[in-house]
C-alpha cells in the first residue's frame, strides 16, 4: 500500500507558489518588542521624541503634528525640511533622499553654518522613525538599515545612539541578519551611555531575538561580562528574555545561573521554571535535580502544590509531593537514560493510584483530592500522556530501543489508555526515533496515521512530516508538504486547510523558518539529492521568505562535496562536465523542482550548477560571504604556500601516484609564496559593487570551515587551504581538532612529496618544508590544541572513508 500525503490531482496551481513573497517587519505597532522598547524608553529617558515616532507611522496633516515637535522642541521648519525623508515609500527611497540632502549641504558655502548642520546632521527623530517603520524586508535589513546605522547617523551623541543600536538590534533579530551584530555590540560597548540600566538590558532583549547561535550567545556573553564590570544590573524580564528556548544555549545558561547567585538575584516561578527546562533539554540531571528541589522549595515558601522530588523512584526517599509540572520537565532530563525515565513514570503513576486508589495500570482522571496544581505553566492534577510522552523521549534515543519496541510502546498507549491519548508531540517523538534507525517505511505509516487524526500539525510535526516523506522514498509529496504549509502561512493568520481539508495549526507563529527548510535539505542529502538542494539555495528567499544560516551553508558545502563525488564515479558524469552545453532553467522554481523530484533516484548528472561544477560555484558563495561581509580578509596572506598543484577530479588516484613520487624526488621545495594568493583574490574585486553585503544572516563557525577545507580537498583546490585557515584565525574562530587534522591531511597533498624525505631534510638543517611551516604556524595559534600524530591518524581515516563510493548514502 503507497501513503501519500495528499492526493496529487488535487494540487493546486503551482503557479500559487511562486508569487514573491518578503516577510515584513511593517511598523513600531506591529511589533511587541519595539512597542515595549518605546514605552520603556518613554518612561525612563522622559523623551518625547518617542510619542513624536509613534505618530510618525502615518502621514499626517502638518496642524495634527504640530503638537508633538512642540514637545520635542523641534521647529516646524525642520520638520518641513525631512518630511519627504520620514515619508518615503521604502527605506531605500528614504535612504537616497537623506545622501541627496547631505551632498546639497556640502556644497554650500562654510558661511552657512545653520543649514549645512540642518542638512548635514540626521535628526534623531527622523533615524528612529525609519527603523521604526521602514525596515520591512530582508534586503532592507541588509542594505539601508545598515547605511543608516553605520554611515548616516555618525552624529548622534551618548543620549540618542544607544537607542539606535538597539533598534537597529531589533530589527536584524526579525530577520535572523546576524553578522552585524559584532559591529553593534562593540560600538555599543565602546559608548557612554545615559541611561545605562536601560539600554543594556533593552539590547539584550534585542539579541534574546535571534535564533540560537553560538556567535549570539557569545554577544550576550560579551555584554553580560561589561555589566558586570560597570555594575549594571540584570533586569529579571531581562534574564527571562535571554533563556526563551529559541536563543539560550546551555552555556548562556549556566553563566546566567552563576551571575543570578552571584548577585544575590531572587529567582521567580518563571526563572525556576526556564532553568530547569533548558537543563533538563540538555540532558544534564545533576542541574535538572538541583532546580526541581529549588522549586519545591519556592512552593513550600508560597502556599503552592509541591511537586514529587527527582529521587522518589529511589529506595528510602521522600515521597511527598504531587505530580507536577515540573515532574514532566525533570523526565525530560533522563533523556539519555531509558531505563531511569521509565522507572520515574511508573513511580508517578505509583503515587498517584496510592493517593487516589486506583489501579497502576491506569492513568487517573482530574481528582478532588487537592485543587489543581497551580505554578508557571498552568494546572495538573495527575500523571498525564505530556510524561508519557516526555518519557518516550528517552526511549526513542535509546539505540538499544529496536524499532518495534519503540513502535509497541506508542500503540500500547494509545490503545489501552484513554487518558494518554497521544498528541502530536508524541506522534513526532516516534516519528523522529524511527527516522533515527532508519525505518523509513514503519516512519510512513505512523506518519499516515497522524495525518487521520483529528491532530493540529505544528512546526516540528511539520519537519519530521518532511523528513519522513524524502527518506521514504517520496521527496516530491515532501517538497509538496513543505508548499502547502507556506501557501497555508502567506494567505491566512487563521485555522487553515491544506487541499485534503487536514487542518492546521494557527500561524500564530510561522510554520516555515530556516530550521524547517535545512532538515528538508539534509534529508536530501541523505537520499543523494544534491540537484535540488542547490536550486533550494538559489530560491530560498523567494520561496519561504526566510534567510540561509551557517547551518545551511554547511549543507551546501556537504552537497557539494556529494555531487563532486558521485559525478567522478561514472563515465557519464565526467563527460557531462567536459561536454556540457548551457540549459534554459524553467521560469517557475516549483515547477523547476517538483521536475526533478519526479524520480525517487538522483539523475545521472548532479555536478551541474548554474553551467558550472556544483564545487566551483559553492567556493565562490564561501569567498563571496568571506570577502564581502570582512573586507579585511583581502589583506590576509597565506602562512605556507603549496609545493606543487593538484587537481583531484582529473586524478582520482593521486594519493597513490604521490606515494610512488616521493620514493625518488629529493627534499620538497616551496614555490613562489605568492603563487597561491595571486589566484585567490582575481574574483573578489567586484564584490565591493554589490548593494550590499552578501549573506549577512550567516556567520561561519568551525563546523563551516572544516566542511569547507573538505570542499576544497575534494575539488583539487588544496593549494587554498592555508589561505583559509588564516581567514579562522583572522575572524578569531577557534578551531576544533577534526577541523585542523584534516587541514594537515590535505595540505600534505600539496606541500610534501614524501615523510621520509621531510624528516630527512629537518635533520640536515637545510630548511622547513611548507607542511612543516603550517604546522608551526598552526601551533602558534592554537597552542596545545594543535592535533597530535592520533589525531592525524584518525583523519587519514576519515578521508579514506569520505572518499569511498558509499560515501554520502542513507
Amino acid at each position: 500500500m503507497q501513503y501519500l500525503v495528499f492526493s496529487l490531482h488535487r494540487r493546486p496551481s503551482q503557479s500559487t507558489f511562486t508569487r514573491l513573497y518578503q516577510r515584513t517587519y511593517s511598523s513600531l505597532s506591529s511589533s511587541k518588542r519595539l512597542v515595549n522598547f518605546a514605552k520603556q524608553a518613554s518612561i525612563i529617558t522622559k523623551d518625547p521624541v518617542w510619542d513624536l515616532v509613534s505618530q510618525l507611522k502615518r502621514e499626517r496633516k502638518d496642524e495634527q503634528i504640530h503638537s508633538a515637535l512642540e514637545s520635542c522642541n523641534i521647529p516646524f521648519l525642520d520638520y518641513v525640511l525631512w518630511k519627504h525623508v520620514v515619508h518615503s515609500p521604502n527605506l531605500n527611497t528614504a535612504i537616497s533622499a537623506i545622501e541627496q540632502s547631505q551632498g546639497f549641504g556640502n556644497q554650500l558655502p562654510e558661511g552657512s553654518a545653520n543649514a549645512r548642520q540642518q542638512t548635514l546632521q540626521l535628526p534623531a527623530w527622523v533615524a528612529f522613525s525609519l527603523l521604526c517603520h521602514k525596515v520591512r524586508t530582508a534586503q532592507d535589513a541588509q542594505d539601508g538599515l545598515l547605511r543608516l546605522t553605520f554611515k548616516h547617523s555618525w552624529t548622534l551623541g551618548s543620549k540618542d545612539r544607544p537607542a539606535l543600536l538597539i533598534l537597529s538590534t531589533h530589527a536584524l533579530a526579525h530577520f535572523d541578519i546576524l553578522t552585524p551584530m559584532r559591529k553593534i555590540v562593540e560600538q555599543f560597548l565602546a559608548r557612554t551611555i545615559q541611561f545605562p540600566a536601560f539600554h543594556f538590558n533593552a539590547l539584550l532583549r534585542g539579541l534574546s531575538g535571534f535564533t540560537r547561535s553560538e556567535e549570539a550567545a557569545n554577544l550576550a556573553v560579551s555584554v553580560l561580562e561589561v555589566m558586570s564590570a560597570r555594575e549594571v544590573p540584570l533586569w529579571l524580564e531581562t534574564y527571562k528574555s535571554l533563556m526563551r528556548d529559541r536563543f539560550v544555549t546551555l552555556q548562556l545558561t549556566k553563566i546566567l545561573h552563576t551571575k543570578m547567585v552571584h548577585e544575590g538575584v531572587v529567582p521567580t516561578a518563571e526563572h525556576l521554571e526556564a532553568f530547569l527546562r533548558i537543563f533538563s533539554k540538555h540532558g544534564a540531571v545533576q542541574d535538572s535535580q538541583e532546580y526541581l528541589r529549588a522549586i519545591r522549595r519556592y512552593c513550600v515558601e508560597h502556599g503552592l502544590t509541591v511537586p514529587h522530588g527527582p529521587d522518589v523512584h529511589l529506595r528510602g526517599a521522600d515521597l511527598t509531593g504531587t505530580t507536577h509540572p515540573a515532574n514532566t520537565l525533570y523526565i525530560g532530563s533522563l533523556r539519555h537514560d531509558c531505563a531511569s525515565a521509565f522507572h520515574y513514570l511508573h513511580k508517578l503513576l505509583q503515587l498517584d493510584a496510592t493517593h487516589n486508589s486506583r489501579p497502576v495500570t491506569t492513568v487517573p482522571g482530574p481528582s478532588s483530592r487537592h485543587a489543581s496544581t497551580k505554578f508557571w505553566s498552568g494546572t495538573k492534577t495527575s500523571v498525564d500522556i505530556f510524561d508519557w510522552t516526555t518519557a518516550l523521549i528517552s526511549a526513542a534515543n535509546d539505540k538499544r530501543t529496536s524499532t518495534s519496541t519503540l513502535v509497541t510502546l506508542f500503540e500500547r498507549a494509545r490503545e489501552r489508555t484513554k487518558q494518554f491519548r497521544p498528541t502530536v508531540a508524541t506522534y513526532t517523538v516516534v516519528l523522529r526515533g524511527l527516522l533515527f534507525r532508519g525505518a523509513f517505511d514503519e516512519a510512513l505509516k505512523i506518519w499516515n496515521q497522524l495525518l487521520d487524526s483529528d491532530l493540529l500539525l505544528d512546526r516540528k510535526a511539520l519537519t519530521v512530516g518532511v523528513q519522513v516523506l524524502a527518506r521514504a522514498g517520496q521527496p516530491q509529496d515532501a517538497f509538496y508538504l513543505l508548499n502547502s504549509f507556506m501557501d497555508a502561512q502567506r494567505t491566512s493568520s487563521h485555522a487553515a486547510s491544506l487541499p485534503n481539508d487536514k487542518n492546521i495549526a494557527p500561524a500564530v507563529h510561522h510554520w516555515i523558518n530556516i530550521i524547517v527548510i535545512n532538515e528538508f535539505m539534509v534529508s536530501l542529502l541523505r537520499i543523494r539529492r544534491p540537484d535540488v538542494i542547490f536550486q533550494l539555495w538559489d530560491h530560498l528567499e523567494q520561496l519561504y521568505s526566510v534567510l540561509p544560516n551557517e547551518a545551511t551553508l554547511n549543507i551546501l558545502l556537504k552537497a557539494a562535496v556529494l555531487a563532486t563525488k558521485m559525478d567522478n564515479e561514472s563515465v557519464r558524469g565526467t563527460f557531462a562536465h567536459l561536454f556540457h552545453t548551457p540549459t534554459a532553467e524553467s521560469s517557475s522554481p516549483i515547477d523547476l523542482i517538483m521536475e526533478q523530484l519526479q524520480s525517487a533516484h538522483p539523475p545521472s548528472v548532479v555536478g551541474i550548477w548554474k553551467d558550472r561544477r556544483a564545487g566551483d560555484v559553492a567556493r565562490d558563495i564561501f569567498r563571496t560571504i568571506m570577502y564581502g561581509n570582512w573586507k579585511r580578509l583581502l589583506d590576509v596572506k597565506a602562512p605556507a604556500s603549496v609545493v606543487h598543484f593538484k587537481n583531484a577530479e582529473a586524478t582520482p588516484l593521486y594519493p597513490l601516484v604521490g606515494l610512488a613520487k616521493s620514493i625518488t624526488i629529493p627534499f620538497s621545495t616551496r614555490k613562489d609564496r605568492d603563487a597561491q594568493t595571486k589566484i585567490i583574490p582575481a574574483d573578489v574585486h567586484s564584490l565591493e559593487k554589490q548593494p550590499y553585503h552578501p549573506y549577512l544572516s550567516i556567520v561561519p563557525t568551525d563546523l563551516t570551515f572544516s566542511t569547507y577545507i573538505q570542499l576544497l580537498g575534494f575539488t583539487g583546490r588544496a593549494s587554498e587551504i592555508s589561505l583559509t585557515l588564516a581567514w579562522m584565525r583572522a575572524l578569531q574562530i577557534k578551531p576544533s581538532r577534526n577541523t585542523l587534522s584534516i587541514a594537515l591531511v590535505f595540505w600534505a597533498e600539496v606541500s610534501l612529496h614524501g615523510p621520509l624525505f621531510e624528516e630527512w631534510a629537518e635533520r640536515r638543517k637545510k630548511g622547513e618544508s611548507e607542511y612543516g611551516r603550517l604546522v608551526r604556524w598552526m601551533t602558534e595559534w592554537v597552542g596545545e590544541e594543535a592535533p597530535t600524530e592520533s589525531d592525524i591518524q584518525k583523519a587519514l581515516r576519515a578521508v579514506a572513508k569520505m572518499r569511498d563510493s558509499s560515501f554520502g548514502r542513507s
